[in-house]
């Protein structure tokens, strides 16, 4: 498919320069990774510059909710059709492809993956937090809020946190890191954007130096997810559910910040090296142990694989296996058997 900028009227012959260009941006007749990939973080960028913009002057929903949570909540709400739209004309436009090759296709399976991230989430999170109640540096009491205001608080935060997870693994392990493992083969895609993923949040309230490598290692936790199914579904379960019982649920802090109305109040002593002080579990040492167990699991497990549905999508007609082989000892995305 040729991009229209390059078309030329009938009988028009092309010139040394445009023939250059040409070779420099195209290939196959459409653009080459590269070039979508920097197209896309730069739709990126307009995007997340235009929803901060207009969430800055939004109101707070609710009395009870801090200003700095009600700002990520308008920005994630109207960041996430932004992004849709933009993935849209990139796949649409550049690819020939329809929206869901970038891993948001209702395939036969993708409840099966939300709920299976979901699951895991939990599981990884729960682990971390019963192990700091039995070193005696954690404990937990009911919350101080009425039932019926949990309650609907915990409805809000089911929404707030599911667009904010939907937000970051579509930028994250979205379209440009998809383009980005095409153009650098998909190990170097896994580091460099986890890199870029822990780096983003450095300027979260209580950060540390273990909060950052533990939060580039979700990263890669969630790219292999994303690899092996070439869909968003699993990594948008764990991210979700992590957040949820972590804030939530259990009411420690998440990235820092403390989620009022929820169900349970956590309170930590100790070093914070152990217990992730302030910035909450993903802080703590004991999240780096089970954040890498996770990820071994899901990179060797038979229950994580792509549905033929997605690898044709993510792959193209072709169904070419591309870069993405060299990443599994088999030689091949790994997918279900008809």
């Amino acid at each position: 498919m040729l991009p229209e900028v390059l078309d030329r009227p009938p009988g028009v012959q092309p010139t040394s320069m445009t023939k250059t260009l040409a070779k420099v941006v195209l290939e196959c007749g459409r653009f080459r990774s590269l070039v979508r990939l920097l197209l896309s973080v730069a739709g990126i960028l307009i995007v997340t510059t235009a929803a901060g913009i207009v969430a800055i002057g939004m109101g707070t929903p609710f009395d009870w909710l801090p200003r700095r949570l009600a700002l990520l909540f308008w920005f994630n709400l109207l960041l996430l059709p932004l992004l849709l739209a933009l993935y849209t004309v990139l796949t649409h436009r550049l690819e020939g492809r329809p929206l869901g090759s970038v891993g948001v296709a209702l395939h036969p399976r993708w409840k099966n993956e939300l709920a299976m991230g979901m699951a895991a989430g939990t599981g990884m999170l729960v682990a971390v937090a019963s192990v700091e109640r039995l070193l005696g540096v954690a404990s937990f009491s009911l919350g101080p809020s009425h039932a019926v205001g949990v309650v609907l608080a915990g409805g809000f935060y089911v929404l707030a946190l599911m667009v904010a997870a939907s937000v970051e693994e579509l930028i994250f392990r979205g379209y440009p890191f998809q383009r980005l493992a095409e153009v650098a083969g998909p190990a170097i895609a896994v580091i460099v954007a986890s890199i870029v993923f822990g780096a983003a949040h450095l300027r979260n309230p209580f950060q540390s130096w273990i909060s950052t490598i533990n939060t580039a290692l979700v990263g890669v936790m969630r790219a292999v997810c994303y690899l092996r199914t070439r869909a968003l579904w699993l990594p948008i379960g764990i991210h979700f559910a992590w957040n949820f019982v972590q804030g939530y649920v259990l009411g420690f802090p998440v990235s820092g910040m403390i989620f009022p109305r929820g169900v349970l109040q956590a309170k930590v002593s100790g070093p914070s090296w152990l217990t992730g002080g302030a910035y909450g579990p993903e802080g703590s040492i004991l999240s780096l142990g089970v954040i890498a167990a996770g990820t071994v699991y899901l990179f060797v497990s038979r229950r994580v694989l792509a549905t033929r549905e997605m690898q044709g999508l993510a792959l193209g007609p072709r169904n070419e296996e591309g870069p993405v082989s060299s990443l599994f000892s088999t030689g091949s995305v790994p997918s279900e058997k008809r």
